[in-house]
């Protein structure tokens, strides 16, 4: 026993919904991180252009005049009114506070990380974190309450009472706002990003459901096809473009299985009437011969009479055989090099005697011609053909055998002259058992497998045979490979 550890892949549906889904909701992901980092990227835009106008203005009412430093730090405190969330400190370089709003000392500790001096044109933009009790770097960690500034950093030289001084300016705006929109949006875009990954994975899941509905409406005709039904076809305009070539590879195979099980019905038919007939003989005559008292001449007769139907039947059986194996792919040729008009006179030496006694002439025209295969199957397929030719040629005519030499192949023609064949009869007087004239009963004419094992030979050796039949005469044609075109 087999165990097949194998798992089984993924169902083509299942496949299909998890691979748009992911290629969906990547893209979905994608244009909601794009859509954040430009809401984030604007905000700090809109953050730096008012501290950079906040921190220009405080230098200019530092650096314009020689006011007094109360007079100038009202007016920073008049100015810094008019925005919301703004903190400033003001330093000099001995780290005495010259002014600071009421947060303003909260960001001293951020002098540590700037390197001084700076001038408005090389101004420093940073972001710091605070808590109620005091300053920390953003980085670090707190459960306490923080908030966040934008900061940014400059330095000059100034009159304090008259006297230069060197100064240290901070300008920080709260942007907790901002933060606190982003990681709104950010919440609230998860939840959404939940909900449509749940949407477009249902829907693609209906959707590759409905698109598959045709394979379902496939399969479901191609279960109800049984042997009952083989002339049963699928219409392939009835069905999407992606499956109208399976549908048409499907009707071709069903043609081909139809095709057996009508061959397979007839053959069993044929070969039963077949063999009926030389049994029904023997049956008779064994009663015949039972019924009275027989002579042991007369008994002889009819012994010999029942070894005429044994020797029928064993041909029969032995044709059958033969074929059994073509079919099975069993019938491997002997490769020999061999000449192909040499064959054609032994079996003309066979048949002159009989062909004498029916008045038919036998001809052959052709030279030597030197092929590779099975020179005792080719014999028998010329046989079959002669035999066929004779019996079916008018007395007093000719058949005639020709060889020819073409640049890959040989061919050999069988060609005698008598009533013309139909046409619907051409393509199928290699079937096995098949009758052009249905009422024959075939006594003395052979088990009727003659032309079909004569195909098969010529199908073992990579060759082809037709017919043509006109007015004139009918001609059957073998075609094989010369040498070297054996496979």
């Amino acid at each position: 026993m087999t165990i097949n550890l194998t798992r089984r892949p993924f169902s083509l549906a299942l496949r299909l919904t998890f691979f748009i889904s992911l290629s969906t909701i990547l893209a979905f992901i994608a244009f909601t991180w794009i859509m954040l980092h430009s809401v984030e990227k604007h905000f700090a835009e809109q953050d730096v252009s008012d501290l950079q106008h906040i921190n220009f203005t405080l230098n200019n009412i530092l650096q314009s005049s020689a006011e007094p430093d109360e007079q100038k730090n009202e007016k920073i405190r008049e100015f810094l009114a008019s925005y919301r969330g703004v903190s400033a400190v003001l330093q000099n370089t001995q780290g005495e506070i010259l002014f600071s709003t009421s947060q303003g000392s909260s960001l001293l500790p951020a002098l540590e990380t700037v390197k001084f001096p700076l001038t408005r044109r090389t101004e420093d933009v940073f972001i710091w974190s605070v808590d109620n009790s005091g300053s920390a770097p953003m980085h670090a960690g707190t459960e306490m309450k923080r908030e966040t500034f934008r900061v940014i950093a400059s330095s000059g030289d100034y009159l304090s009472n008259g006297k230069p001084q060197t100064y240290r300016l901070l300008t920080g705006l709260s942007i907790d706002f901002h933060l606190h929109y982003l990681a709104a949006l950010k919440k609230n875009l998860i939840a959404i990003a939940v909900v449509i990954s749940l949407l477009i994975i249902i829907t693609i899941h209906i959707a590759v459901r409905k698109g598959h509905q045709p394979l379902r409406n496939v399969s479901s005709a191609i279960k109800n096809i049984t042997s009952e039904n083989l002339d049963a076809r699928l219409e392939p305009s009835r069905v999407p473009i992606e499956l109208e070539q399976l549908v048409i590879s499907f009707n071709h195979m069903i043609e081909r299985i139809e095709d057996v099980f009508t061959r397979q019905a007839n053959f069993s038919a044929d070969i039963a009437h077949e063999i009926r007939t030389p049994i029904t003989n023997l049956v008779t005559q064994t009663e015949i011969a039972l019924s009275q008292h027989r002579t042991q001449s007369e008994l002889e007769d009819v012994l010999y009479s029942s070894l005429e139907e044994y020797n029928r039947m064993t041909k029969m059986v032995s044709d059958m055989l033969f074929l059994a194996q073509a079919d099975n792919n069993q019938l491997i040729p002997e490769t020999v090099t061999f000449d192909l008009s040499a064959e054609v006179s032994k079996v003309f030496d066979f048949f002159e005697a009989w062909a004498e006694e029916r008045g038919i002439t036998l001809a052959f025209n052709g030279a030597p011609c030197v092929i590779q295969g099975d020179p005792l199957m080719f014999r028998r397929a010329i046989n079959n053909l002669l035999s066929n030719s004779i019996r079916y040629t008018p007395e007093g005519q000719t058949v005639t055998v020709s060889v020819t030499e073409q640049a890959n192949t040989a061919e050999l023609t069988i060609e005698n002259p008598g009533k013309p064949i139909a046409e619907e009869h051409l393509t199928r007087l290699f079937d096995r058992f098949y009758r052009v004239d249905p009422s024959r009963q075939r006594k003395g004419e052979g088990s009727g497998i003659g032309l079909a094992i004569v195909k098969s030979i010529v199908t073992a050796h990579h060759g082809k045979v037709s017919v043509e039949s006109d007015s004139v005469s009918t001609r059957f044609t073998l075609s094989v490979p010369r040498l070297g075109n054996l496979r």
